[in-house]
This record gives structure tokens, sequence and C-alpha cells, in this order.
């Protein structure tokens, strides 16, 4: 260690950051006499991801290599995507409601540019707002088909109703026509 790398260590201590460098040199000088050095490096400080990997880039034609620094959730895993589902019931029962003290602030008569643009905006407000409050977050992956036992059941039988019907309508049109698979 030199000079500046115990300098940058002194300081690291005092104010507790993490150095971050690669493995190799990224800086390799014309002149021969001088020897080659890391000029790359990342510091962090109270940052909450892991550190996946340091590599320095041997691509390049010049003095210079840069570094690639990856870094991840500090889980090592990525973050699980979500979707926001809208229940479009709730937002519109709760846009009948007729007392609302934003829309009720739109006056009746519109007479100017402004206030046009004011009405849109507490219009546009309000419904974001109703949106905003009729959504929840759901893991993107979630399987929509894991419903209740008795949901199934009731699924189960309108498809079992359905086929009955589709059947006994079949048979209207052709009643010559025999269905093996309906029961």
């Amino acid at each position: 260690m030199d000079y500046k790398e115990n300098k940058l260590h002194r300081l690291q201590d005092r104010l507790e950051f993490e150095i971050i460098a690669p493995s190799t040199a990224t800086h390799f000088p014309n002149n021969v006499t001088h020897r080659p050095s890391t000029l790359d490096i990342a510091l962090t400080k109270g940052v909450a991801l892991n550190l996946n990997s340091v590599e320095t880039v041997h691509s390049l034609l010049s003095d210079h290599r840069p570094v690639l620094l990856k870094m991840g959730p500090p889980d090592g895993g990525r973050p699980k995507p979500t979707i926001k589902i809208t229940d479009w019931k709730r937002v519109s029962t709760a846009l009948e409601k007729i007392d609302t003290p934003l829309l009720n602030s739109i006056p009746d008569n519109i007479r100017t540019t402004d206030e046009i643009d004011s009405a849109i905006g507490a219009l546009t407000s309000h419904i974001k707002t109703v949106v905003n409050k009729c959504e929840r977050e759901v893991p993107a992956s979630s399987d929509r088909r894991k419903f209740p036992p008795d949901i199934l059941e009731l699924i189960r039988a309108k498809t079992q109703h359905c086929a009955a019907r589709e059947h006994i309508l079949l048979l209207n049109i052709d009643p010559g026509r025999e269905l093996s698979s309906a029961k």
C-alpha cells in the first residue's frame, strides 16, 4: 500500500464507507517506468445492495480499462415483479357518489379557459384518487386459478350446466346427432 491508499483507508474508517475495487489494475501507463494502477473504484455508504461482481473490461485498445460493477438486491435474487389489479366495480360505485368535495368546487357555469383547466384538473385528480384506492398490488406470477374450493365447485357446476345446455341446443338443431362427450 502506498501513501494514497493508506490515506483512503483511514478516510474509509473515519467516514464508514465501503471501497469496491477490481482485483486487477485498470490503468496501464504508456511509460514503462510507471507502474499499472487502479484508477476506478466505487465508494458506497448505506447501500442495501449486494455486490455481484467487479470486472475489468479488457477489450479496449487504450491505457485505461473500464470497470463493470454489478450489484443486486440484498437477498441476491431479483425483486419480485408485481402487477396492480383494479376493482372496477368499486371504482364505478365510488365515482357515482354525488357529494364529493373536490368535484363540488367546480363551478356550474364555466366561463374562462382557466376555469376549464381547473375543472379538468379537479376531475382528473378525483378519478386518479378513486382508481388508486381501488387498486391492489399482487405478485405478477400469482396464479389466479387458485380459488377457494367452494368457488371451484361453483365453476365446475356452471361448466357442466353450460355443456348440458349446449347439448340440448345441438339436439334441437340436429335431432339425429349423437353427442358422446355430453353428460
